[in-house]
């Protein structure tokens, strides 16, 4: 369909009616959404969608000169898809800025099919609507599914909310105790907990936060620091199901709404108190109920609504 030079890529612009642009922005190897105040994007679907591109083969050829453009719904795209190279300085052979070399209208839906455009061809052709589908104009999608990057052994302060809260803080020799709570604590658990926590990743991102993700009364809250002086704890939460062992979350840091696993969920609500007179809790992996309580002896939480 489409001839892509990767090497002077650096733009890829998704515009569709009714909604804002959506610019992802090379920047090294990786990818940035520059329309999203340049936040890190998930540089492995973009470098898959432009894969995906380059590999798309035309499924017919509908017209050799392009007369008709509303029959086929190309003379009001629903979506375009712009790719550029930018340059930050003139130079001889380019100049500064922006410079587009392909876009690709996409117009009308007929069964499995799309219609499409090349600017700089007069063909209409038709291509998998798949294609289609794996453009979102929602800039949230796009974002990296890293999550936290940290170290287990830079969070020093951790507070668990589900059905009852447990906080713990590291003392000067870094060993965990109690703040809200009390009992031994598992250690086992603890350390599967922070290993989750502190390198989490989404399944993907959904979109904007709305009402039926469960974000009023979640299943879930955790706040951590990874310093004594931290003031701006990190904070996520986790909502209701989101289907196929998936769960609603969103964090304070980013905009919008992703899903976890059930497997990473069944970790983060481990018990982190040995119940008198039981046995240490399964270790991360083992065969645990998708909502454990969080601790046996740490205080009943009055409200779903913490703050930290």
């Amino acid at each position: 369909m489409v001839r892509i030079d990767t090497n002077i890529l650096d733009r890829i612009t998704i515009d569709a009616p009714g909604k804002d642009k959506t610019v992802l922005a090379r920047k090294g190897d990786d990818w940035t959404i520059a329309s999203g105040k340049n936040t890190p994007a998930n540089s492995g679907e973009v470098r898959r969608f432009i894969d995906t591109l380059q590999n798309e083969q035309v499924t017919r050829f509908v017209e050799d000169i392009a007369s008709n453009l509303p029959k086929y719904g190309l003379d009001k795209p629903q979506l375009q898809l712009t790719l550029s190279s930018f340059a930050s300085e003139n130079t001889a052979e380019t100049r500064a800025g922006e410079q587009a070399f392909a876009a690709i209208a996409f117009g009308k839906v007929e069964g499995d099919k799309v219609y499409a455009r090349l600017a700089d061809e007069p063909f209409v052709v038709a291509v998998r609507r798949t294609l289609l589908d794996q453009i979102s104009v929602d800039p949230l999608q796009w974002q990296e599914l890293s999550i936290f990057k940290s170290k287990p052994e830079q969070i020093h302060r951790l507070s668990v909310a589900a059905k009852y809260e447990a906080t713990l803080a590291r003392d000067a020799k870094g060993e965990w105790n109690w703040v809200a709570g009390g009992g031994p604590i598992n250690q086992t658990n603890l350390r599967s907990l922070l290993n989750t926590l502190s390198n989490l990743r989404a399944v993907r991102w959904v979109g904007p936060i709305i009402p039926q993700h469960g974000f009023d009364k979640p299943q879930l809250a955790i706040s951590f620091t990874t310093s004594p002086d931290d003031k701006s704890p990190h904070r996520l939460f986790v909502g209701s199901m989101a289907g196929d062992g998936t769960w609603f979350a969103r964090v304070d840091e980013r905009e919008g709404t992703f899903v976890i696993n059930d497997s990473d969920l069944n970790v983060l609500r481990l018990p982190l108190a040995i119940a008198p007179g039981s046995p240490p809790a399964p270790a991360a992996g083992a065969n645990t109920s998708p909502i454990p309580s969080v601790s046996a002896s740490a205080s009943p939480v009055a409200d779903s609504k913490v703050g930290w």
